[in-house]
């Protein structure tokens, strides 16, 4: 814009003679403030609108779930009603909007609900709710005049007005929400929802006469600003000259406010209450007669009391059942035959929703708070989850079968033929993961093949063997399920299966003899009492003093007992199999181990160095092992490599350690 136009502009007016020639007229003073005002309003309104909507339609893109409405953004800011000693025109137009949206707020939040409960068939005691409708119809809606209709019709009045005549004006206006003073000229006092507001109509013709001028808004499009085109659009030459200057900008505020309101109620709409701790603005100060007037005459008392009876959320049956239909099977509701209700009643029915957070009506369906919500989206979620899972693992196990198929059918064929005492060759694989297929197979087929010759033999071999297999399991480390503690692969030097000789009793004759046997058989403890004997040979024991105690182990099918080196039994040195928690070795010593019990104190430490057998610990771990596999109790075999950790003492939460060292060779 050329600094010559703006200064004409701002400085005068244009008139259209007789002869449709212009002439320029200049303004006075305050008539130039006014029209530099109110030049300065639009630009802020009309790029606020612009603003707004570039922001709708960068949303343009964005779509909700259904994909049926395109997401937009609408921002209304007002704090509420205003009101000092005397207010003007623009705090009458702010207050109008706000009776309006308190209006929406009371018929969104507060009288939908409840007339919705009362359809839907919910037991509900209505809450009265007050309600501003004769304020806003006092503005536009009551005859023989309305406020807004005075006020225009005072400001369009022909010639110069030097004051608005609010006596003559507003004397037509019958409302028990509107007062005349009679002792202040040119006031009136309105009811508002929250309280009665004061109102000086001596300028009012100034302020709603700030209709921005056609000059202005030409000025304004012929900028080279594409942004200030787009602003004003009504400012083209070809139409700046037709029709005259708009005047009052009442009944123009109050279009704005019904097509924003029109907009509103097509939107869901969410609100934010505002409550000003005090009236002076000062900080760190709260009135309580200020605060609690806001309060109850926003409507936030009935709001709390119906959020609070009420529930959080509403959905129509159909949209729930088809939503959340997926968290059962679908004969469920075949079964319902169209009863929405039913349906809808059976998905909270089998999720265990307690019935006093839902309420099911005719046509809708309520929740009580968002836990109750955000429940039934997770378990959406979980089954969205699995059905995926398994719609993919139907396709995969589809395709694998189609790439492998004739594959596996030769493999298949081959050990159908195949002489079960000889090792054969399986076909390999060609092409794309050929490498870990044809791992796998192998792998299988090992372990078929070794399952069968174990078959092949007698039950007595067959236990021997599953009790070799388990001891280099143990002392490789592969029975350990205990994650981030140092396991290690093999216990000093290797182990070799084929030389691991089951000897079962490792007590000298002359020793294990029929009084073991009379003594576990004829002693009163349960333990021992008809027990079948699994191993038996004599260790050093480490007592809760650190000292060595020399005595023997028994491994029965019931229990693990401990006699003294005199074959004396006591019942608290007995550990039922039940009872056992895990055996922890050292890759560092082959003779020694420490068995963990569930209760804490009772673990024991053993040494089978006494033995003079190299393979007695192994063979023990793993008949401890596989015996309580049977009764149930399946425990973990950890190998350590420096220190074992073990407690057995009488203070459960004391820990004493074994720390073992490498030898040199």
């Amino acid at each position: 814009i050329t600094n010559s136009g703006m200064t004409d502009c701002m400085t005068s007016t244009p008139q259209i003679s007789g002869n449709r020639s212009i002439l320029m007229n200049p303004l006075t003073y305050d008539k130039a403030v006014a029209k530099r005002n109110s030049l300065a309003s639009y630009l802020y309104l009309r790029l606020f609108n612009e603003v707004l909507m570039c922001a709708n339609a960068s949303l343009a893109g964005a779509t909700v779930e259904k994909g049926d409405l395109c997401l937009t953004l609408d921002l209304v800011d007002g704090y509420g009603i205003k009101g000092g000693e005397l207010n003007n025109f623009a705090t009458l137009c702010v207050n109008y909007s706000n009776e309006r949206l308190h209006q929406l707020f009371i018929q969104h939040v507060l009288t939908q609900p409840q007339e919705l409960y009362l359809q839907e068939g919910l037991d509900w005691d209505p809450i009265r709710i007050p309600d501003n409708r004769g304020t806003v119809m006092l503005f536009t809606d009551i005859q023989p005049a309305c406020l807004m209709d005075c006020i225009e019709e005072e400001c369009n009045k022909p010639g110069e007005t030097t004051s608005f005549q609010g006596d003559e004006a507003f004397g037509n206006i019958s409302s028990p929400y509107f007062m005349l003073s009679h002792e202040i000229e040119n006031c009136f006092t309105i009811r508002h929802y929250i309280g009665e507001v004061s109102y000086d109509a001596t300028n009012f013709h100034k302020m709603a006469k700030t209709g921005l001028s056609k000059d202005c808004k030409r000025v304004m499009n012929s900028s080279k600003l594409p942004l200030l085109q787009r602003m004003f659009p009504d400012g083209d030459p070809s139409e700046w000259m037709r029709g005259k200057n708009s005047m009052c900008v009442a009944k123009g505020y109050v279009g704005a406010v019904d097509s924003l309101l029109k907009d509103l109620k097509n939107k869901f709409i969410s609100f934010v209450r505002c409550i000003k701790p005090n009236l002076s603005s000062t900080p760190q100060l709260f009135e309580d007669e200020v605060v609690e007037n806001q309060v109850r005459s926003s409507c936030l008392v009935e709001t709390s009391l119906i959020k609070q009876r009420g529930f959080a959320f509403s959905s129509d049956l159909v949209s729930f059942v088809q939503r959340y239909k997926c968290t059962h099977e679908e004969d469920q509701f075949r079964r319902c035959d169209g009863d929405w209700q039913m349906a809808a009643d059976r998905i909270c029915g089998n999720l265990q929703i307690d019935m006093d957070l839902y309420f099911v009506g005719f046509t809708c369906i309520f929740i009580k708070d968002s836990a109750t919500v955000l429940y039934l989206e997770k378990k959406r979620d979980e089954c969205i989850d699995f059905i995926v899972t398994k719609i993919q693992l139907c396709w995969k196990r589809r395709h694998i079968n189609r790439k492998l198929g004739p594959h596996l059918r030769a493999v298949r064929e081959t050990l159908a033929t195949a002489d079960k005492t000889k090792k054969i060759v399986l076909p390999k694989l060609d092409g794309p993961f050929s490498t870990t297929i044809n791992s796998y197979l192998d792998r299988i087929y090992k372990c078929w093949w070794a399952s069968c010759l174990v078959n092949s033999l007698k039950p007595a071999d067959q236990a021997k063997i599953r009790v070799c297999v388990k001891a280099h399991a143990a002392f490789a480390g592969e029975l350990s399920n205990n994650e981030g503690d140092n396991v290690v692969k093999r216990v000093g030097k290797p182990m070799n299966v084929r030389k691991l000789r089951l000897k079962g009793n490792y007590i000298s004759s002359n020793q294990f003899d029929a009084r073991i046997s009379q003594l576990l058989s004829q002693n009163n403890d349960n333990a021992a009492h008809g027990a079948h004997i699994i191993f038996a040979g004599p260790i050093n024991r480490l007592n809760r003093k650190h000292v060595v105690e020399r005595g023997h182990v028994i491994l029965s099918d019931k229990a693990l007992i401990f006699l003294t080196a005199k074959f004396e039994l006591y019942p608290q040195k007995t550990m039922f199999l039940k009872d056992c928690k895990a055996v922890s070795l050292s890759s560092h010593v082959d003779t020694m181990c420490v068995v963990h019990q569930k209760e804490a104190g009772k673990d024991m430490v053993l040494d089978f160095g006494v033995t003079g057998v190299y393979h007695t610990l192994p063979e023990f771990v793993a008949q401890l092992y596989l015996m309580c596999k049977e009764q149930g109790n399946r425990i973990n075999v950890n190998v350590y490599s420096e220190r074992i950790r073990y407690n057995n003492s009488r203070k459960p939460h004391v820990f004493d350690e074994l720390s073992f060292t490498a030898k040199k060779d």
